[in-house]
């Protein structure tokens, strides 16, 4: 009965955490760039109550008997497959591809990486995701911030298919080039990556490292000028995960009952 209690202890412990992160999904559903927490499950197979032996002369072996020990978490990983493009803001953009958006909440003193392209400019003339400093490259092709851009509206700014940011100052009759080249990185392993600061992630071992800070094209992907990428969650998948993860719980909160109260019953029959 303590094996039956502590099989349901663990599988209880397990699902708890599944349904902990379909509820994150299905929180951030409507956010720009998230990715959704991926779980799963693999079964515990350790108590062999007698092996099996092998076959002599006509005779067949026979197999082991073996019962197993419950359920555990596999893996918790982030899902990296690409949301659904919706209409955004000229100065918005989404990543067609494997690539991620460079950015920094320290001055460039570490960097972080997302998806999310939901960009503003802030009254110092930098552009930022999620208030982090946005990264592109300049003319020499090296990995900049890019800021010191005029002031004005989202509309006033607009990108270009390679990746170049332009302004206008007459209300979108002229445009110039700011200087600037969106920057664009991906990862050996990207569901290595940690969760961060908002929509962002940092490089991990298990990630490996950063390639080399480029403009679109090849490896990284293409840009979608004035779109967003949603969130790869789907609500119906989440919502019918969420009732299964439930329903396991409630079961093995049935078998950890059941033990309880046969141990109870059995010690109340001994005094």
């Amino acid at each position: 009965m303590l094996d039956i209690m502590s099989q349901a202890k663990n599988a209880i412990e397990a699902y708890n955490t599944a349904l902990k992160a379909t509820s994150s999904n299905i929180a951030n559903m409507n956010v720009s760039g998230y990715k959704r927490i991926e779980v799963s499950f693999q079964s515990v197979y350790e108590k062999v109550l007698r092996q099996g032996s092998a076959a002599q002369g006509n005779l067949g072996g026979t197999n082991p008997q073996q019962v197993g020990q419950g359920v555990s978490l596999s893996a918790v990983g982030i899902d990296f497959s690409s949301g659904e493009y919706s209409d955004a803001s000229s100065l918005d953009l989404a990543i067609s591809g494997q690539g991620l958006f460079i950015v920094s909440a320290n001055d460039g003193n570490s960097y972080l990486y997302t998806r999310s392209g939901s960009f503003e400019v802030d009254s110092n003339g930098n552009l930022t995701s999620n208030g982090m400093q946005v990264y592109g490259l300049n003319a020499s092709n090296s990995l900049v911030p890019i800021t010191g851009l005029p002031s004005g509206d989202k509309s006033d700014f607009q990108w270009q298919s390679d990746g170049s940011l332009e302004y206008s100052a007459d209300g979108g009759t002229t445009w110039v080039s700011t200087g600037y080249r969106i920057a664009l990185t991906y990862f050996p392993n990207p569901n290595g990556l940690n969760q961060a600061q908002g929509t962002a992630f940092a490089e991990t071992v298990a990630s490996g490292e950063s390639a080399t800070a480029q403009a679109p094209g090849g490896a990284v992907g293409s840009v979608n000028p004035g779109k967003l990428e949603q969130s790869n969650v789907d609500y119906l998948s989440e919502t019918i995960d969420a009732l299964e993860f439930q329903r396991a719980m409630s079961g093995n909160l049935t078998m950890l009952r059941l033990a309880s109260d046969t141990i109870s019953s059995f010690i109340s029959r001994l005094s």
